[in-house]
């Protein structure tokens, strides 16, 4: 079910860790680490979907 965010690639995955205030992206079979640190979920999350995008993801609304 989709509830206001973007539709992600089947497959691709976005987790922000808390800790280390960077984001893991899973991503066509890829694995990605950005390294931050980020502010917060929202601003990792916003920079991985940016990757994505620069990879060819194209999210739907």
């Amino acid at each position: 079910m989709w509830r206001g965010r973007m539709r992600y690639e089947a497959g691709m995955t976005i987790v922000f860790d808390v800790l280390s205030k960077s984001v893991l992206i899973v991503f066509r079979g890829k694995i990605t680490i950005l390294p931050g640190p980020f502010q917060d979920k929202k601003a990792a999350i916003a920079a991985a979907e940016e990757h994505c995008r620069k990879l060819g993801w194209s999210p739907e609304p």
